[in-house]
């Protein structure tokens, strides 16, 4: 009896524990997400330098590209989910950055999403900048989640190149530095973001820059996060129903 007890008691908590975890946060729902990115110099005084090459691994999980990224969808085998691009809003801060010779606007990008709890959010992949060689100068992941809070986590990387030496080109070792599948080299140019530029010639990446933070929000506010070599805007509202 006692036996059948405690079985009992334990069906009822794993059933209270799995309604909790399947029902949703109130703040589970669309919202208009608009994201800029740009390259900058250290500040005066900083002595960071970029780190070693960072190349990325072909994904096997779900993911969401967000804009144009050839680069990724040769390195994406799974399907990504739905992308619902949005009207600009942030344009006069977009123009303000095209204009100052201190930055360069690598990606811009406006997007409907639902946003779900960290544990069940995808990663977004994005890319921007000129390509060399296939490479793109911005690639990386955002992930955005919320609870009580909106919360954006970054995983990104400005890179630089260096061209290899014609001895160098096309052998085992140049191959071997190469992130992309070599039949999927060649990118069209049309498939690129507005403003970006395919660079001709063999290249590898030189040293890769990161910005590895994580930041909680608020809607409706215009959110700055900065690195040594990056920055970036964020402003997420929630969607009409």
């Amino acid at each position: 009896m006692r036996l059948l007890v405690l079985l009992l008691a334990s069906l009822v908590a794993s059933k209270a524990v799995a309604n909790t975890e399947a029902t949703p946060h109130p703040n589970e729902r669309d919202y208009i997400i608009e994201v800029l990115i740009f390259s900058q110099q250290p500040g005066k005084g900083s002595t960071e330098l970029p780190g070693k090459p960072h190349t990325f691994s072909p994904l096997q999980e779900p993911a969401l590209q967000i804009g144009p990224s050839p680069a990724w969808s040769q390195l994406t085998k799974q399907p990504s989910g739905n992308y619902l691009p949005q009207e600009a809003l942030l344009v006069r801060e977009a123009d303000a950055l095209k204009r100052n010779k201190d930055y360069r606007l690598l990606f811009h990008e406006t997007w409907r999403m639902r946003l779900v709890s960290e544990d069940r959010s995808l990663p977004l992949l994005i890319e921007g900048g000129d390509y060399y060689d296939g490479m793109p100068e911005l690639q990386g992941k955002l992930k955005l989640s919320v609870a009580r809070y909106l919360h954006l986590e970054t995983d990104l990387f400005l890179n630089t190149f260096e061209p290899l030496a014609e001895s160098n080109q096309d052998t085992p070792l140049a191959r071997s530095l190469h992130p992309l599948p070599l039949a999927e080299e060649q990118l069209d140019p049309s498939k690129l973001r507005k403003g970006s530029s395919l660079v001709e010639g063999q290249y590898k990446v030189k040293d890769s820059a990161g910005m590895h933070q994580r930041r909680r929000m608020r809607s409706g506010d215009l959110h700055f996060i900065d690195s040594p070599y990056l920055g970036l805007l964020i402003k997420i509202e929630r969607a009409p129903e």
